[in-house]
């Protein structure tokens, strides 16, 4: 038995008592805990119903007697009792939580939580783009709202760069694809592949959405994606294309789609933007051949390790298991095709061009090298032709190009004229190397230059 004296009890010169004194240690931790965590945790939870009701009120189910002043009192309530208890263990609760919720914000697990944060987001984004609506256009507010037609946005990853290149932090930017063929095949396959192309989007940091639709033929869903296409005045005003490689070649019906979809877009008052670069941007094949590498890989290795199983069987043991997991993995005996595919992608021929294509499908996503940007501004067509270049040397990739303008004008009054345009460009402060004037751009071109043309593919 034990016995303590009153000079062992901490506060005994008061009158305070406080058994065993060991555990006076443990009795302070639990008065720091005990008023904190839970204090916030009960001030939490009429937080939540108090946003969910403003955010969510009109059809989530709700008790009759409940009030969202109430709850919202509530948690003020208890705010205050925690800094009452103990003030500064409220402020070291506070920081603790803020920090816990920093982590879990940085790290982003893949888990749906459910928070109130994410419909306040919606409601936000929503009540921002009716606010929108009600702001009147000004050519000082312009900026490029692109419609791209890249199809899966992994087959033309190029254009798709170059697009993002002038719209990223700035402008919408919508890839487009059109399904065609017939509706209910199309439909199902639309719906399939639009959560993976837009995670892939979001995996590779590109700021675009991604939009699909169905339809008899390719000319009648672009159509239909310029008019439907966006929300208030966030709606594309750019129509980006790439250039048609095999036009000389291509069916008939294929050109006039081609050439139609550009006239629709100037019927919708739209602007229309052509890239074109020599390998041109199509890479589905490439991709299926990596596809399929990739598949034969993964049978590769369920057939190693099959036969890793079977090494500590006996021989013939071993082979008959061996062959009874083949099966089980649907291992078949690849027969050629008759078309030759295989033997086409083999070649020494295909698998360089394939290797140029790939290089030149991430040719705008590296630093662009010392050069000039050639501006054609031939016509008065509003300035895109001249806007657009001069936002791509505003990013970091393209800081190190210069401008080159050419304008056309007359052979009596070229120095006149470029003058007069450097005075332009300087006004809206607009950087540029060197100004050309064409004096004969009303003179139709010789031979010559028709040769040149029809040399280039």
């Amino acid at each position: 038995m034990s016995v303590w004296t009153d000079e062992q009890f901490p506060g005994h010169e008061h009158g305070i008592r406080v058994w065993p004194p060991h555990h006076c240690g443990n009795l302070f931790c639990n008065a720091f805990l005990r008023p904190g965590f839970p204090c916030q945790r009960t001030q939490s939870v009429p937080v939540e119903v108090f946003l969910l009701h403003i955010l969510f009120s009109g059809w989530r189910p709700a008790y009759g007697i409940y009030n969202m002043w109430v709850s919202l009192f509530g948690a003020v309530l208890c705010c205050a009792v925690m800094f009452v208890i103990n003030w500064w263990a409220a402020v070291i609760t506070y920081v603790i939580e803020f920090f816990l919720y920093v982590y879990v914000t940085y790290k982003k697990p893949d888990v749906n939580w459910g928070s109130s944060t994410q419909a306040l987001s919606y409601v936000s984004a929503l009540d921002n783009a009716l606010e929108l609506t009600t702001v009147e256009d000004h050519v000082k507010n312009f900026r490029p709202q692109c419609i791209v037609l890249t199809g899966g946005p992994m087959t033309r990853p190029a254009l798709l760069d170059i697009t993002h290149a002038f719209t990223k932090n700035s402008g919408l930017c919508i890839c487009c694809e059109v399904f065609v063929g017939p509706r209910k095949l199309c439909v199902k396959e639309m719906n399939g592949g639009m959560a993976k192309k837009q995670a892939w989007l979001i995996k590779n940091k590109i700021k675009a959405f991604y939009a699909a639709v169905a339809a008899d033929c390719f000319r009648d869903g672009v159509r239909s994606l310029l008019q439907a296409s966006g929300l208030g005045r966030m709606k594309p005003n750019t129509l980006v294309i790439g250039y048609k490689k095999n036009w000389r070649k291509a069916p008939l019906t294929e050109i006039e789609n081609y050439v139609g979809i550009i006239h629709d877009a100037f019927d919708f008052e739209i602007g229309v933007v052509i890239v074109r670069i020599s390998q041109g941007f199509d890479i589905s094949q490439v991709l299926q051949v990596q596809e399929e590498l990739e598949r034969l890989e993964q049978e590769r290795l369920a057939l190693e390790a099959t036969i890793k199983d079977n090494e500590c069987e006996e021989e013939s043991g071993g082979i008959r298991g061996l062959f009874k997991k083949a099966g089980k993995l649907n291992i078949t005996k690849t027969t050629p095709k008759k078309d030759g595919s295989i033997n086409t992608i083999q070649s020494m021929h295909v698998g360089e061009f394939n290797q140029k294509l790939v290089e030149a499908s991430t040719q705008f996503k590296k630093k662009q090298e010392k050069g000039t940007i050639d501006v054609w501004w031939l016509f008065d067509d509003g300035g895109l032709t001249l806007l657009i270049p001069y936002i791509l040397t505003l990013r970091k990739k393209w800081k190190d190009c210069k401008l080159r303008i050419y304008v056309g004008g007359k052979i009596n009054r070229i120095e006149e004229e470029k003058i007069a345009m450097a005075s332009l460009l300087s006004k809206f402060r607009i950087k540029f190397a060197d100004i050309h004037i064409i004096g004969d751009i009303n003179i139709k071109p010789n031979k010559e230059r028709y040769e040149i043309f029809n040399k280039i593919h």
